[in-house]
C-alpha cells in the first residue's frame, strides 16, 4: 500500500511539472465554473459541517478518504493509518473559522448583518505503529460550527435571535493492514457540543386592577444553552487496487444526546411596545416590567439534538510521481437532525411565551469533494480543492441562523518541509446558494404573533483558514 510519489531528479522533472500545473489550472477554471453554476452567484451562510480542521484537510476541501500514506488524512478515515510508512507521527494546527449571514427584507430592502462571527479552530493528530499491520491514532477537530447573532431591529428575532452550535471531537484510531491491498479501520470517542439560543418574546402587561385590558407589551431576550458530551465514532476501509488507485470508504456516525439547558434572560435590554406591537409605548409602563420579569418563570426547550451521519465513498489515482487527484462522494442523513426546542416564559397569573417556532423538518442529500495535489519540488506541494454540500433544509426553512441552504466552496493550500517536518497552510472559502424564504418578518401584538407574507433574502459568506506543523518519525 506505499503507493506515495517519490519525487525524481533531472531535466524531466522540469516538463513534467510545467504539464501538470497546466492541468491543475484547467482542473481549477473547471471547478470554478462548476461552482458558479450549482452555487448560484449570490451567497448564503455556510454548511454546518466543517470540511476538516487541520491546513492539509482544508486545503483538500475535505477529499482524502483514500489518500494512503498520509498521517492528516487519517483523520478522515482511520483505515489509513495502516498506510503510512513511519514509526509515528504528530501534527498540530490552529486557525480560523469565519462565518457571517445577512438578512436583506423585502418589505423595506434594509438589510442587516450578524455578529459573533469569528471561532478558534485548534487541531491535532498523532500516530504510533504497534506492530507491522497494526496503528494506533488520536484525533482532535471539529466536525459542526455554526454560530451567528442578528441585530435587535432584526424582523425575525421571535423565531431566533442568536445561535451558538460548537462541538469538540477526541477519538482513539486504529488501523489494520490485512494484506499488502486491504486496510480496515475504527475510531471511538466523545464529542462535546455546546449549544446555546436566544429568541425574543413579548408579554402582555396588563392594566392596574384589571385582568384582561393590555396596557402594553414587554419584549426580553430569552436564552437557553448547556454543554453534553456524546459518544462519536467512524469506521473505514481502504482497498489498494494498484500502484496508482485506491478506492476507499468511511461511515461517521451520528451525534446524539440530550443538552442539560438551563434558561436565563440574554444580554438584551428590554424594551416596551403599545398593544399593537408599535412604539411609542404608554405612560408608565416600563415602571410595571422589573417585577414581571422577577416573577417569571423561565423553562429551557426540549434538549434533544442529533447532528447527521454520513458515508463517504473516494477514489484516488496517482497520474505520476507529480501530480494526484481525488474524488469524495458522501451522503449526508441530515432527515434525522434535530435541535433543542424553544425557552419559554411564564409571568405571574399569565400563560406561557415563547418563540414564534421554526421548521424543524430536515432531509438528506449528496455532496462532493474533489481535491489535486501537485508537488511542484521536492520540498514544495500545491493542493486545491473544491466542495459541494447538500441543502439540510427546504427553501422556506431556510433562516439566517440556522441557515440550511446548499454550500460550495473553493480551497486553496501549500506545504513545504523543513526542520525536519512539514509546515502546512490551507483556506477555504464557502458560500451557499442565496434563498428567498417567507415567514421570517412578523409583528406581535397583544392577541399573538402572526406572520407577513412578504419574503427575507439570506445571503453572507464564510472562511476557513489554518497552519500547523508535522513530524514523522
Amino acid at each position: 500500500m506505499r503507493d506515495d510519489p517519490v519525487i525524481r531528479k533531472g531535466p524531466a522533472v522540469s516538463v513534467e511539472v510545467q504539464g501538470m500545473v497546466r492541468m491543475a489550472k484547467r482542473m481549477g477554471m473547471g471547478v470554478l465554473g462548476l461552482l458558479a453554476g450549482l452555487g448560484a452567484p449570490r451567497l448564503a451562510a455556510q454548511s454546518w459541517a466543517l470540511p476538516a480542521s487541520d491546513p492539509v484537510g482544508i486545503a483538500r476541501s475535505g477529499a482524502g478518504v483514500a489518500y494512503g500514506a498520509d498521517l492528516e488524512a487519517t483523520a478522515l478515515n482511520p483505515a489509513l493509518l495502516a498506510t503510512l510508512r513511519n514509526r509515528g507521527g504528530l501534527y498540530l494546527a490552529a486557525g480560523e473559522e469565519m462565518q457571517s449571514s445577512e438578512a436583506t427584507l423585502q418589505s423595506n430592502t434594509q438589510t442587516l448583518y450578524s455578529t459573533d462571527r469569528n471561532r478558534f479552530l485548534p487541531s491535532l493528530g498523532f500516530a504510533w505503529r504497534l506492530s507491522p499491520s497494526l496503528v494506533m491514532g488520536m484525533k482532535l477537530d471539529q466536525p459542526f460550527l455554526r454560530h451567528a447573532q442578528m441585530p435587535l431591529d432584526y424582523a425575525g428575532r421571535f423565531q431566533g435571535q442568536a445561535l451558538d452550535l460548537t462541538t469538540r471531537r477526541v477519538e482513539v484510531q486504529l488501523g489494520w493492514a490485512a494484506s499488502p491491498n486491504w486496510a480496515f479501520g475504527a475510531s471511538l470517542g466523545g464529542t462535546r457540543i455546546r449549544y446555546s439560543w436566544d429568541n425574543m418574546v413579548r408579554t402582555v402587561i396588563l392594566q392596574p386592577g384589571t385582568s384582561a385590558t393590555p396596557l402594553g407589551l414587554m419584549e426580553t431576550d430569552l436564552h437557553q444553552g448547556g454543554t453534553r458530551t456524546v459518544p462519536s465514532y467512524s469506521l473505514g476501509f481502504r482497498w489498494a487496487a494498484n500502484s496508482r488507485w485506491t478506492f476507499a470508504g468511511t461511515y461517521v456516525g451520528a451525534l446524539k444526546g440530550t443538552m442539560p439547558l438551563s434558561a436565563s434572560y440574554g444580554s438584551a435590554p428590554t424594551s416596551y411596545y403599545s398593544p399593537t406591537g408599535t412604539q411609542p409605548p404608554p405612560a408608565g409602563l416600563s415602571s410595571l416590567g422589573p417585577a414581571i420579569q422577577s416573577g417569571s418563570q423561565l423553562q429551557p426547550g426540549g434538549g434533544a439534538i442529533t447532528l447527521p451521519a454520513k458515508a463517504v465513498l473516494g477514489v484516488r489515482q496517482r497520474v505520476n510521481q507529480v501530480f494526484t487527484w481525488e474524488l469524495d462522494v458522501r451522503y449526508v442523513f441530515g432527515s434525522s437532525t434535530q435541535l433543542p426546542g424553544y425557552p419559554s416564559s411564564t409571568a405571574p397569573g399569565g400563560s406561557p411565551v415563547s418563540g414564534s417556532g421554526q421548521s424543524t423538518s430536515f432531509r438528506s442529500g449528496w455532496g462532493m469533494s474533489l481535491m489535486g495535489e501537485l508537488n511542484v519540488a521536492k520540498a514544495w506541494v500545491v493542493r486545491i480543492g473544491a466542495s459541494l454540500d447538500p441543502a439540510l433544509r427546504d427553501y422556506a426553512g431556510v433562516d439566517p441562523l440556522v441557515g440550511g441552504a446548499k454550500t460550495s466552496g473553493l480551497s486553496a493550500g501549500f506545504g513545504y518541509k523543513c526542520l525536519g517536518g512539514e509546515l502546512n497552510l490551507g483556506y477555504q472559502y464557502r458560500q451557499s446558494q442565496a434563498v428567498d424564504t417567507p415567514g421570517l418578518e412578523g409583528n406581535w401584538t397583544a392577541s399573538g404573533y402572526s406572520t407577513t407574507p412578504a419574503q427575507t433574502r439570506v445571503e453572507g459568506m464564510g472562511h476557513l483558514w489554518a497552519v500547523g506543523y508535522k513530524r514523522l518519525f
